[in-house]
């Protein structure tokens, strides 16, 4: 039994999170600043992640905070609830909880549609009703979700079209025609895997050519780029890449619209951190500048 509310306190919340291992507990606990989560597949991520939410969004820094007990009875009740004398969850919280996230300041990404919904599935049923607020995606859907909303500043229309691989090639033949350029001489899928591979590098057609030099190649592939670029823009359509890189376009362009979206998500956490391109990173690194909580997972 604890005298001191902040061991009680501590003891009552590992109770809580009794279903994780140490571990898992500390990085569950660690709600400011930037963290470090390393594990292998099958090691219980997701489950990590979504309790350091619960955990964000029920007791916010409790875990961490030195303030003291409210009244005698407060100690008494930890230790009861440490010890499995109670699960009155609603008391616990109603004395432990400090500075507790909104769940609309947390944006969770992931990198594929099937682990964004297996995650929002799980927040709902640890969560219910808490869980309404939290945007649980890929980078792709929470960057459109930025883009509908701000993406006329870059001249574009907030209605654009989202062109797939096919959409992507039809598009790249008829530049190529415009162009002249032969498709006996350059595969389109082969051209669109260059510009491809140019944008998650943020490597814009100006640069690639200035790169290109005497590489007659890349001069032709760098045109495309162009020509593409330009048409797409005027078809008011996006291909995936795009979506990604307008994004830290407009961030970098727009300081205002950058703080907004700070604002907005005070609470970042990345799942395969290790698979983030060059433009991940950099949309990653944009977003929690201003407050620091990023928690990466890989």
């Amino acid at each position: 039994m604890y005298t001191d509310f902040s061991k009680a306190k501590q003891a009552a919340l590992k109770k809580y999170f009794s279903r994780m291992n140490q571990m898992q507990q500390e990085a569950v606990f660690a709600v400011d600043g930037p963290v470090l989560v390393l594990a292998g597949a099958g090691s219980g991520k997701t489950t990590v992640i979504v309790n350091r939410i619960a955990n964000m969004i029920n007791f916010g820094n409790a875990y961490n905070d030195n303030s003291q007990a409210k009244t005698d009875s407060d100690i008494t009740f930890l230790n009861d609830y440490a010890e499995g004398k109670t699960d009155d969850y609603e008391t616990l919280r109603d004395i432990v909880a400090v500075n507790s996230v909104k769940p609309w300041n947390i944006l969770a990404i992931t990198f594929t549609n099937k682990a964004a919904g297996e995650l929002k599935e799980r927040l709902s049923s640890m969560l219910g009703e808490d869980y309404s607020g939290i945007q649980a995606s890929t980078f792709h859907s929470a960057c459109v979700r930025i883009l509908r909303a701000e993406i006329d500043k870059l001249g574009y229309g907030n209605d654009f079209t989202i062109y797939d691989s096919d959409d992507s090639q039809r598009m790249i033949k008829n530049c190529m025609a415009e162009a002249d350029v032969s498709e006996k001489q350059f595969a389109p899928k082969t051209i669109l895997s260059e510009i491809s591979s140019a944008k998650d590098k943020m490597i814009s057609p100006a640069q690639l050519l200035k790169e290109s030099a005497s590489d007659y190649r890349k001069k032709i592939i760098s045109r495309l780029y162009t020509v593409y670029q330009e048409r797409m823009k005027a078809a008011n359509a996006l291909d995936f890449d795009d979506i990604l890189v307008l994004t830290v376009e407009l961030f970098e362009k727009f300081p205002e619209v950058l703080e907004k979206y700070q604002n907005r998500y005070k609470y970042i956490m990345v799942d395969e951190y290790q698979d983030t391109n060059h433009v991940q990173f950099r949309l990653v690194s944009l977003l929690a500048k201003k407050h620091g909580n990023l928690c990466v997972v890989g």
